[in-house]
């Protein structure tokens, strides 16, 4: 059993960068959610705020796109 996958994870060094793949794939976890969950929501005013500044900026690039939002 000398150079098994079983026997390679008794080693004292494997176990321990075994542990820190966990604990490094636990921390990246955590912060890819504390990412997603503070990205995800925007407030009311900031919602208008930036409608109005991408509308403001489609008229700039182009100045024959009707203003105001068209339902169709």
């Amino acid at each position: 059993m000398g150079n098994s996958g079983v026997g390679m994870l008794q080693d004292g060094t494997s176990s321990t960068l075994l542990w820190l793949w966990f604990i490094g794939a636990f921390v990246l976890g955590g912060a890819i959610l504390y990412g997603v969950l503070k990205s995800g929501r925007l407030n009311r005013r900031d919602r208008a705020l930036l409608d109005r500044n991408t509308e403001a900026a489609q008229r700039r690039d182009d100045p024959q796109k009707r203003s105001g939002r068209s339902v169709e």
